[in-house]
């Protein structure tokens, strides 16, 4: 299956080179590269295994592994949304001690800049805190606790309230997961969705201050042709969300930075420091959305991973060529071209040896 996986994305690859100059040059080049990496794979061997091995290896399958990096034919705006596996909801993972760090650091030094919870959303904010305690402690419950009305938090030695006299429920939240949360509620005179409280630890490019209290069109203004291609849809979407219907979705950048806290867009052409290929991360997005049963408002949740190019296997490495290969003009101009495009192009002849 690795096999065909692979012969697949070198198809795909092969078509979306087939536009610009040296064309069949290039071709030969990546087919000859992607051909003597094709894994020869031997049958799979008859193994058993012990009730214990078992119980391990379902609880190693039940953990959330983000996906692999697959291409992308069009780079259309779209939601591209799967239904949510609610046992994979939150994360917890080899990064959470470092990166729990890094979230209370900045909570102790730049919390205005993460933590925004407007008047009306205090009820929805304590809402969010009680699904995650109970999710947590459910689904980890060696590492989270509950004594009375208090959370203890294992894996960093740390104890919060979190009934109602809770008085900052939203940020206990952040600092209990590794995904940052987003309020979302619906106007009743406008009819539009707005972003009335947000613990965003980890931003891509925007400032939470600039953006508390807007609406999702100005959310994503940015976004070239969202309003135009999404806004209608993703209200009505919202409009039909239920606690049932949990959906989930991804999105990447590419970074010339390592700083999961990214609050400004990098610097285009002419910037102090010239990014080269080892400066290089694939940003992703893990993004879910339900509806709040109590409160009726939208959560919307963001895990962030980061990763150098450099890292990345020959399948993930294609995939990612051929998906930042197929996107618009606008989209790569949005997603900072400019910044890192050349870095970019500078990694694929290293990588692939043209």
């Amino acid at each position: 299956m690795a096999s065909l996986g692979l012969l697949f994305i070198l198809i795909c690859l092969v078509a979306a080179l087939s536009r610009g100059k040296n064309v069949r040059e290039k071709i030969e080049q990546w087919k000859t590269w992607a051909i003597s990496r094709l894994p020869h794979l031997p049958a799979d061997p008859v193994t058993s295994s012990s009730p214990a091995e078992k119980t391990q290896k379902e609880e190693e399958n039940l953990r959330y592994a983000l996906p692999p990096l697959q291409p992308k034919t069009s780079s259309r705006t779209s939601m591209g949304l799967k239904r949510l596996e609610k046992s994979n909801w939150l994360t917890v993972d080899a990064h959470y001690t470092s990166e729990h760090q890094v979230r209370n650091y900045l909570l102790r030094t730049s919390h205005p800049n993460v933590i925004q919870c407007l008047p009306g959303s205090e009820a929805a904010c304590h809402e969010v805190l009680s699904i995650a305690v109970d999710f947590l402690i459910t689904r980890f419950p060696d590492q989270f606790t509950m004594e009375g009305e208090s959370i203890t938090n294992h894996i960093a030695n740390e104890s919060f309230l979190v009934g109602p006299d809770c008085p900052n429920p939203l940020e206990v939240a952040a600092r209990l997961a590794m995904e940052d949360f987003n309020i979302l509620m619906k106007n009743s005179e406008t009819g539009e969705y707005h972003l009335q409280a947000s613990a965003t630890l980890f931003p891509a490019g925007w400032k939470l201050q600039e953006r508390i209290g807007t609406t999702m069109v100005n959310l994503h203004g940015p976004v070239p042709s969202w309003k135009e291609k999404m806004g209608g849809a993703v209200n009505r979407y919202f409009d039909h969300l239920s606690a049932k219907t949990a959906m989930e979705r991804t999105n990447l950048f590419i970074q010339s930075d390592p700083h999961l806290f990214s609050d400004a867009p990098e610097v285009p052409a002419g910037q102090e420091k010239k990014t080269i290929p080892q400066d290089l991360q694939v940003r992703r997005e893990r993004q879910t959305f339900t509806r709040l049963e109590k409160t009726g408002a939208v959560l919307f949740t963001v895990r962030t991973y980061m990763q150098p190019v450099e890292e990345l296997g020959d399948e993930e490495a294609v995939a990612l060529i051929h998906q930042v290969g197929g996107w618009e003009e606008e989209i790569k101009v949005y997603k900072g071209w400019d910044v890192w495009g050349k870095a970019f192009e500078e990694w694929c002849e290293k990588r692939f040896g043209r």
